[in-house]
């Protein structure tokens, strides 16, 4: 079985119809966050703003995008939870929408990234190599050279009952070769109207859920060891 997942990286993107953002809207939006969601400074881009956190000892940083079509927010490698991300992305969804004059969303993609290391393989590649695909040394031979199984992806298209897609990215994790580094990007396409900014929330968890109760049970399943 693998170890316990831990979330290293959250993302959320909402595009919606272009807007022209007025300077002194997005300030009063950037005031209100500052206070509420633990951000500090502010940046013009083009066709908007970027908001944003770093820790002052660590990689981690919080970001806060608004351009002229989507709103984007990260959370990479800050400690932040799912639940606590969902929060976050609440608090801001209720103060920017209306504040920039957004009425809708038209779609969401929703992004979850983890860590997990396989108990019974030295490292992510042999896992992959020797389990997953069952590839033996002597099956890569004609390559002529030294070889890494790296990672592999799996789609998940819309069905009539789960119409949500998800993209799964499954690597070996380039910082930590014991780790495999797991990736879902759930994209959904029916409209939130202000009133209902919850079922926000509620894909970003769908999209971690799916990642954690599916994907990692389904290689957690193949993190054994077969008699040699």
């Amino acid at each position: 079985m693998l170890s316990e997942p831990r979330t290293i990286s959250l993302l959320t993107e909402f595009i919606h119809l272009p807007v022209a953002h007025q300077p002194e809207k997005l300030r009063e939006v950037y005031n209100h966050v500052c206070k509420s969601c633990g951000y500090e400074n502010f940046l013009r881009v083009p066709g908007g703003a970027r908001i944003e956190r770093r820790e002052a000892e660590s990689e981690g940083f919080s970001q806060l995008t608004f351009l002229n079509d989507r709103v984007q927010l990260t959370e990479d490698h800050t400690g932040v939870s799912s639940e606590q991300f969902g929060k976050k992305v609440m608090e801001v969804l209720k103060t920017a929408l209306p504040t920039l004059g957004i009425p809708i969303i038209l779609i969401q993609q929703a992004t979850v990234r983890i860590t997990s290391a396989p108990n019974s393989f030295r490292t992510a590649a042999e896992y992959l190599a020797r389990s997953v695909f069952r590839v033996r040394s002597e099956d890569v031979e004609l390559l002529g050279r030294p070889t890494t199984m790296f990672g592999f992806r799996l789609m998940f298209p819309p069905t009539h009952e789960q119409p949500q897609k998800y993209s799964v990215r499954v690597e070996c994790y380039v910082r930590d070769g014991r780790s495999l580094y797991i990736e879902n990007v759930g994209t959904f396409n029916a409209p939130i109207q202000q009133g209902n900014l919850e079922q926000a929330e509620k894909n970003l968890h769908m999209t971690g859920d799916f990642l954690v109760d599916k994907v990692v049970k389904f290689l957690s399943a193949h993190d054994r060891r077969e008699a040699e």
